[in-house]
């Protein structure tokens, strides 16, 4: 009876001592596409586009590689790159194409559902993957008010307009992370696999627990 006491109590000991999977990641909050985090940093992230470097000549690229350079060195701040493969996503094409289905004749419906499962496959195989390419930088809140947020803000906007118009001068599209974009940047780079399986679909992910087998 005693050994049976005492394996209940420490269950209940292991049980308070869970953390949810969230605890683990540093991260407070989203505003928009914006990451706070538990050290009162700003976080931004734009998505860049790319340029293809092979198709250039060697004075192109010169002058690419000159720009690029003269870039960095303007900046007064500290910047990371960050190359991330994602699974493909192809959830709203998906979608669109189920809500047709259901007006379609019963051959074309059937043919549909084969080329369903096809593009539900290629969202979860490990050899269909795209390639996102951001760059990220902070700015530290200075204070636990309002105020001190809201003035973090504002020297991030500057910082954010600042390194937008950096890019485009070298021919890249650069646009800010959205809520969903950052929620599935943090989810492939904590579980890749379950990214491909089980994809964020909304910034406003619920609290997980994790349990043993999970």
């Amino acid at each position: 009876m005693w050994s049976s006491w005492k394996a209940k109590r420490e269950e209940r000991k292991r049980r308070r001592q869970e953390k949810a999977v969230q605890d683990l990641i540093p991260v407070r909050a989203l505003d928009g596409g914006i990451v706070v985090t538990d050290d009162f940093r700003l976080v931004q992230l734009l998505r860049v586009s790319s340029l293809n470097l092979d198709l250039m000549s060697h004075r192109e690229l010169q002058e690419v590689m000159e720009k690029y350079e003269l870039f960095l060195r303007s900046l007064s701040f500290p910047v990371q790159t960050a190359i991330m493969s994602q699974p493909v996503d192809l959830g709203g094409y998906i979608r669109g194409l189920e809500e047709k289905q259901a007006s379609m004749p019963d051959v074309k419906r059937d043919l549909l559902n084969g080329y369903l499962a096809y593009a539900r496959a290629i969202e979860t195989s490990t050899s269909m993957i795209q390639r996102q390419r951001y760059l990220v930088f902070m700015e530290a809140i200075l204070g636990t008010t309002r105020q001190a947020y809201e003035t973090a803000m504002q020297q991030l906007e500057q910082k954010r307009k600042y390194v937008k118009s950096g890019l485009e001068e070298m021919g890249l599209e650069a646009r800010e992370a959205s809520g969903l974009d950052v929620a599935r940047y943090l989810h492939t780079l904590f579980d890749y696999t379950g990214s491909q399986y089980r994809p964020v679909e909304d910034d406003l992910v619920p609290c997980l627990t994790r349990r043993e087998g999970i």
